[in-house]
């Protein structure tokens, strides 16, 4: 549900060099579950009502550009010197009347506007400085900690490669998901020095001068740990990849499809599928594909982009970007590629 904050903005953050991806394309641009990575963060931000949406992305950035046209705006990162550095990259986009804005990263294919919501909601109502979302987890491979003192406050977030120990033991972790009031956050921002291991600019650093200054921070825990599962590398986009199908297998099937066995089968969350439709094992079914009721798919099927009517057959075939007026039985060893069928 689209929501309706003023004066509230957003900053996704875009510009890593997706190193550990080990890939010439963007690690943003990459597909996660029929949708490039970036935009299931854009579209939860549109969702959320932020406006306007600044992506912070590298200079060669012309898949974003392509992407999203004229829907966002772009600062342009030339040097990756960290989540601070790449902040000061967007002020100058910032409207002058902006108070508020929420900072993201990209590769987070979880986020919501629900989620967003939650976060502004909240940080509205303390009238905080600054307002961060947690999430507890049992994998701390990477993420940062949250330091709470023995109330519970907030004291610091501390990167997992500059943790002691003890702290890399704490199971409370930042995903890096804030909401900021503008004025108080901004002018911090030549505060920041690179004094950590990755010689990088932090953006929790700021957290600490606000601690500091006497401001009011607030590390709000969402229940729902799904919202910070980022994708560094592609053993993490598999890992997510089977959380989102799961979920959304299970909203087909609930919607009246049987699908036989989910271990086998591959279905993006772009795809629209009928009531009383049976998805025989191996079947693939992508980008935007809409099948009617009362179809037989599989086993043994790849469908793409293309339209399937009512009470169709298809096995052991290859259908992409087609569309077909009437009940079609097709396969097996067929393939259909750009047809449009009028009969």
């Amino acid at each position: 549900m689209e929501q309706n904050f003023q004066k509230i903005g957003g900053v996704i953050l875009a510009a890593g060099k997706s190193t550990r991806m080990k890939s010439k394309i963007n690690k943003m641009l990459t597909f996660f579950n029929g949708k490039p990575l970036i935009q299931h963060v854009v579209n939860a931000s549109q969702q959320a009502g932020l406006n306007p949406i600044i992506l912070v992305i590298g200079p060669e950035g012309d898949g974003f550009k392509n992407l999203f046209g004229n829907s966002v705006q772009y600062a342009i990162q030339e040097k990756r010197l960290g989540t601070g550095h790449a902040l000061m990259q967007a002020e100058s986009l910032i409207p002058k009347d902006l108070e508020h804005m929420v900072l993201m990263v990209g590769d987070h294919p979880f986020m919501s506007a629900d989620c967003i919501g939650f976060l502004i909601e909240n940080h509205l109502a303390k009238k905080a400085a600054a307002s961060l979302l947690t999430v507890i987890f049992d994998d701390l491979s990477t993420y940062g900690r949250i330091v709470r003192d023995q109330e519970g406050k907030i004291l610091r977030i501390v990167e997992h490669k500059d943790a002691t120990e003890a702290e890399r033991q704490l199971k409370e972790v930042n995903i890096s998901t804030y909401c900021f009031s503008i004025k108080k956050v901004m002018p911090l921002l030549q505060q920041l020095r690179a004094n950590n291991v990755q010689k990088e600019y932090y953006l929790t650093d700021i957290i600490e001068i606000l601690l500091k200054n006497g401001e009011i921070v607030q590390a709000i825990p969402y229940p729902d740990n799904r919202i910070g599962v980022g994708i560094n590398h592609r053993v993490d986009l598999a890992k997510a990849l089977a959380i989102a199908r799961k979920e959304y297998f299970e909203k087909l099937m609930l919607s009246g499809v049987t699908i036989l066995d989910p271990n086998s089968t591959f279905i993006d969350s772009t795809v629209r599928i009928g009531n009383d439709t049976t998805i025989y094992p191996f079947s693939y079914i992508e980008q935007n594909t809409i099948i009617g009721s009362d179809c037989r798919i599989g086993p043994h099927v790849r469908i793409t982009n293309s339209q399937i009517p009512d009470n169709s057959a298809i096995e052991f075939s290859v259908i992409e970007t087609s569309q077909f007026q009437n009940s079609i039985k097709i396969g097996p060893f067929v393939h259909y590629q750009n047809n449009i069928s009028k009969k």
